[in-house]
């Protein structure tokens, strides 16, 4: 993966066209960030009620089947939800660093986006399950959880956003792309 893309800071905003800037701009300044396909075992919903039970606003970056159902449980939330329908990759890559926590429920076997949410500098709750329980760092970069109830989601992102935000980029040098090629040349001998 490149971490280094996502670790970029200084060009985030500059490969923005216009029309990104402005919706970049008009996000709060706190947000919690959802993103992937929307496809019911994503678990976007789980977002959704994350930022209920924070009271803090919710971004859903992606596009799928579950548009629509996204856009009904964002209508009828008492925090502010925005659907950003197919972000660009440095959209995305801005809408990642921005973030107070990157919210990632599903269980993948590796589940690359907490790693890209991590190279950005954003904390990330993921399901304890699968990859990204073992690429996220518990109480590091960010929080693993076993139960998505909105009494946990409320813990996890008062833990997560305290953390300290140098961790979850250090976590994810582990898995750039030249580690990763040094690794198995190492084991290929």
């Amino acid at each position: 993966m490149d971490v280094q893309y996502f670790s970029n800071h200084r060009s985030a905003t500059a490969a923005l066209d216009d029309n990104e800037k402005r919706i970049l701009e008009n996000l709060p300044d706190q947000y919690l960030l959802g993103a992937s396909r929307f496809v019911p075992y994503k678990g976007l919903n789980l977002v959704i009620d994350a930022g209920i039970a924070a009271d803090l606003p919710v971004v859903l970056a992606g596009d799928g089947p579950e548009l629509n159902s996204l856009r009904q449980q964002a209508d009828s939330a008492r925090v502010p939800v925005q659907i950003l329908q197919s972000p660009s990759r440095p959209l995305l890559r801005a809408l990642y660093q921005r973030a107070m926590v990157f919210i990632f429920p599903p269980i993948e076997d590796f589940g690359i986006m907490p790693v890209e949410a991590m190279a950005s500098g954003t904390p990330v709750i993921a399901n304890h399950a699968g990859g990204a329980g073992e690429s996220v760092v518990h109480g590091g970069s960010g929080i693993l959880l076993e139960d998505f109830s909105r009494s946990s989601l409320h813990a996890s992102v008062s833990a997560a956003a305290s953390l300290n935000r140098d961790a979850p980029s250090a976590r994810a040098q582990l898995f750039d792309k030249s580690i990763f090629r040094k690794n198995i040349s190492e084991w290929m001998g």
